[in-house]
């Protein structure tokens, strides 16, 4: 697609999924995701979910139909959904670097883990002896996509700015998530953050795919 063929409103495919416009801009669209299972989270201006914003190097990736991200030729091959790859995020996210470690086959779709901790190893016996890193990606951290710290204080400056000194020491003592979490139950809060991260956790990753050409659905 090019800019001129998007309009407020317009409902778009890219290889992640359905979007909707909801605001042009001189160079650039934005728009939302539309994967809530509660339809008020499309409610807006202002939404409760992300906008993302698409530029000209994005739009080529658009299209009015799916049928055009779909290969008949590899109707067979496995591709990966996006919650399969936030759950490998997860799984690599959830230790020590290096301790878990997941692998993504851009050639067929599969993700391979790897945890000393948990005694698993899918590399061994799929794609280590055939690794290639043209096709074989490293599944991120949270760290890696930014998805730290920095996610944190975006939350609470958007959301609980009148306690962000608060947070700010929490964050300056050991246990800090954990404190952080009990803060947000104290506040009423613990749900929205569990729906900011995953929101941008998965925001994150759809541009992790875009920028490794990963397709998934």
């Amino acid at each position: 697609m090019i800019k001129s063929e998007f309009a407020i409103g317009l409902e778009f495919y890219t290889a992640t999924g359905k979007w909707r416009c909801t605001d042009i801009g001189s160079r650039v669209i934005v728009a939302i995701e539309l994967n809530q299972e509660d339809k008020r989270n499309y409610i807006g201006p202002p939404y409760s979910i992300c906008e993302c914003v698409f530029d000209e190097n994005d739009f080529g990736g658009c299209a009015l139909t799916f049928s055009e991200f779909e290969d008949d030729n590899n109707s067979s091959i496995k591709i990966s959904t996006l919650d399969d790859l936030h759950s490998a995020l997860l799984f690599v996210s959830s230790s020590g670097y290096g301790e878990n470690t997941a692998i993504y086959d851009k050639k067929t779709g599969e993700i391979y883990l790897r945890s000393d901790l948990a005694g698993i190893d899918e590399f061994e016996e799929n794609c280590e002896s055939e690794y290639d890193g043209n096709i074989h990606i490293k599944i991120p951290r949270k760290n890696d996509l930014d998805l730290g710290r920095n996610l944190v204080f975006e939350f609470v400056q958007k959301y609980l700015p009148e306690d962000e000194d608060t947070i700010s020491k929490i964050f300056h003592r050991k246990r800090a998530y954990s404190k952080f979490k009990d803060f947000l139950d104290s506040k009423d809060a613990l749900q929205k953050w569990y729906d900011f991260e995953n929101s941008r956790e998965l925001e994150a990753l759809r541009h992790w795919c875009q920028e490794n050409s990963i397709k998934v659905r």
